[in-house]
């Protein structure tokens, strides 16, 4: 049978385009010019009101007495499972710093009973399925990830990790080389050592640095046994937020939930002691020296507040206008815009929940315009403190933060997510319902008060990790030197293997 063919010439497609096109511009209606903005800046855009969802819709409890937090989601043939430990490397001795990382990724990476890493791997593999294990400073974060009709399997080895890891001593001697390599390296960095001295600088002793404290010595002393003690000590049942989404049913996961936790005896949690205070570090200008680099890295703070505060809000939008905005901010249109010392620049105030966080302010830039930016800097910090910010100004931050609500709940995965973050950290249920309130309540009064409460200019340590001759002479275009800032302290790198000044 012949196949018939009909053939029409480029010439007349265009001609039935070109009809069409005129029958709908003739039946459109007409668009006036002047209806249309001649700049973006005139845009206008309906008011965004967005509502959050809310945790208890979302909320269910195991039969041994954990917490899910639960979302369908048939539009995906996937199952996305996360569960947060009450754990972390802020509570491990700094005479075995390392250990919860460590235990962390020989859970998943060191067999399981009965199953060797390699028959794990392959098997997650066949299931185009993943399983990680992360413990952090304040938390252990345990995932699973497989298509929805696995879950059965999927759980059953998510299960061997959590409960029966083997801990194989040749994986542990393997990984404890490829740390020690790691350590090795760390000096190589620049943005390495800025993180590591800042937390040195800030927190002293304080338990939130011990990672950052790791030595041969330490990673060395971390026994197979130290880590099946690590392991038993926070990882039962009770100690589990479950956060879950996918192409499943409710009453059925959380069934099969009761099922991979039956058996598992549960035990009393006991937390070692992390102090809720810091002590202020000596204010100055503190120099570690790495003279082989072309540029400065510096950051700049002290130490701030913990997460929960009365005027959360009014610190958000401060921050916001002052470097947290990026093209928006104060520091990023002085130091990058303006001037065009840097690419990255910016500032935060981080608000952990059992410890103060820092406020920092940050940006990287040639030797000879360190002290230059740097003035730049905190300029805008004493101008945000002296001088109440325009409304408008105030109005915009706001509308950053109430148009960005909806991220955190952007996605069923997102939203368990979030919900469990949050019963993990005890923020209240109705935070995210009431956000848009509060944040639309923040004046420019808020915010000069919060920047005068929470911005400390006589506390500010200054960390410059660079050349630090090159950076004291500053430029001939500038009259700023570090010594304006506070006394000069010339830091020796540390050895990267044992963490003494060299």
């Amino acid at each position: 049978m012949k196949r018939m063919s009909i053939h029409i010439s480029s010439r007349a497609v265009k001609l039935v385009v070109v009809l069409a096109l005129a029958a709908v511009l003739i039946s459109a209606p007409v668009v006036i010019a002047d209806k249309i903005a001649d700049h973006p800046d005139k845009l206008k855009y309906k008011e965004l009101k967005y509502q959050p969802p809310k945790p208890d819709g979302y909320r269910h409890r195991l039969q041994c007495g954990a917490t899910a937090y639960l979302a369908e989601n048939p539009e995906v043939p996937t199952f996305d499972l996360n569960i947060i430990v009450r754990t972390g490397s802020m509570y491990v001795p700094v005479d075995k710093a390392g250990l919860a990382d460590m235990t962390g990724y020989l859970m998943r990476n060191g067999g399981v009973e009965g199953m060797t890493a390699k028959e794990l791997d392959e098997r997650l593999a066949y299931l185009a399925g993943e399983i990680s294990v992360r413990i952090q400073r304040s938390q252990g974060t345990v995932s699973l990830f497989c298509l929805s009709k696995d879950i059965d399997e999927g759980l059953e080895l998510l299960k061997e990790v959590l409960r029966t890891p083997a801990f194989d001593q040749e994986a542990l001697d393997r990984y404890r080389t490829d740390v020690l390599s790691e350590l090795q390296q760390r000096n190589a960095s620049t943005a390495a050592i800025e993180r590591r001295e800042w937390q040195f600088l800030l927190y002293g002793g304080h338990p939130s640095a011990t990672a950052a404290r790791r030595t041969e010595q330490s990673v060395n002393s971390i026994t197979r046994e130290d880590m099946i003690a690590f392991h038993q000590q926070y990882f039962f049942p009770n100690n589990f937020i479950f956060a879950l989404s996918g192409d499943f049913k409710t009453a059925e996961i959380i069934s099969k939930l009761d099922d991979m936790l039956a058996g598992w005896p549960d035990r009393e949690l006991n937390l070692p002691d992390i102090p809720d205070q810091v002590p202020d570090p000596a204010p100055g200008v503190y120099m570690m020296k790495k003279d082989d680099v072309n540029q400065s890295r510096i950051q700049l703070g002290h130490v701030g507040i913990k997460r929960d505060i009365p005027d959360e809000h009014a610190l958000m939008v401060m921050n916001y206008i002052l470097g947290g905005g990026r093209f928006q901010s104060r520091i990023v249109s002085r130091v990058r815009s303006d001037e065009g010392l840097a690419y990255n620049a910016g500032s935060s105030f981080e608000r952990p929940v059992l410890y103060p966080g820092t406020f920092r302010a940050w940006f990287q830039t040639k030797h000879a315009t360190a002290a230059f930016g740097t003035r730049l800097i905190v300029d805008e910090i004493n101008r945000i403190r002296d001088e109440k910010c325009d409304k408008e100004t105030v109005e915009n931050a706001k509308a950053n933060f109430i148009g960005t609500l909806v991220d955190p709940f952007s996605s069923k995965n997102n939203v368990v997510r979030t919900f469990a973050g949050d019963d993990y950290t005890g923020r209240p249920d109705d935070y995210w319902q009431d956000f848009t309130k509060n944040m639309e309540a923040v004046t420019p009064d808020d915010v000069l008060a919060a920047a005068q409460k929470y911005l400390h200019p006589e506390k500010l340590v200054f960390l410059v990790v660079g050349d630090p001759e090159a950076a004291q002479a500053g430029s001939d275009k500038h009259d700023d030197r570090f010594s304006d800032f506070g006394d000069i302290t010339i830091l020796p790198l540390r050895d990267p293997m044992s963490l003494e000044i060299e």
